[in-house]
């Protein structure tokens, strides 16, 4: 299902706008990490957006990446609640500084959490005032170890905020992920990257074949 590469905007329409989402403790936030310090080691220009305004913890998380990362971070300000008031700040820094990529970290209630829907929609509603058709990317990060459970999870966030591709966490190669497999064929949601292990490179692009080999294998 669809390309496994992550969509970037061509020139004219930068910055690229990545929004990351999926439940707390899944790795989204280790995982955008890797992907500014991947972005800007390949000369990219990039922009952390610290959206989950209710975790100080988690704010303080993206900066500490944004540092190992050698990348900038848009904070929420002073007692500042409203995630996509970060988000339209963040949007126009990334147009205006010629940002080439900025990445939205989002707050992981549970995904049956009516506010944090609400918040993600309107979220995606500020970006739509500076790129028409939202996000370029909307990943969805989960963890392999939950299995069944985010099939489930995947298809409640793709209804209420639209999933365009999934990033799969503590991937181990063991038969555990033999979910993905479900995910792809049953949501038509691709797997764009996935992570396996801690260290940065094992945040890679999915290869299919690779990965059917490792199951059958096992």
């Amino acid at each position: 299902g669809g390309d496994a590469s992550i969509n970037f905007a061509n020139e004219e329409e930068k910055p690229t706008v990545i929004m990351v989402i999926g439940a707390n403790g899944m790795g989204k936030t280790t995982t955008i990490g890797k992907l500014a310090m991947r972005y800007s080691k390949e000369g990219k220009k990039v922009l952390l957006a610290a959206c989950d305004t209710f975790r100080a913890a988690a704010v303080e998380q993206l900066a500490t990446w944004a540092e190992r990362a050698e990348v900038d971070i848009e904070k929420p300000q002073e007692g500042q609640k409203s995630a996509s008031g970060v988000v339209y700040s963040a949007l126009e820094r990334g147009r205006n500084d010629g940002y080439d990529v900025v990445i939205l970290d989002t707050s992981g209630r549970l995904h049956n959490n009516a506010n944090l829907m609400q918040e993600l929609k309107k979220m995606r509603s500020v970006s739509t005032k500076f790129k028409p058709s939202g996000p370029d990317e909307t990943l969805l990060v989960v963890d392999a170890s939950i299995g069944r459970n985010a099939v489930t999870q995947a298809r409640t966030w793709d209804k209420e905020v639209g999933v365009t591709g999934l990033v799969v966490t503590k991937l181990d190669g063991t038969a555990r992920a033999g979910f993905v497999v479900s995910v792809v064929d049953e949501l038509r949601i691709p797997v764009k990257l996935v992570g396996i292990g801690e260290n940065l490179e094992d945040l890679r692009e999915f290869e299919p074949e690779f990965f059917v080999e490792g199951l059958v294998g096992s």
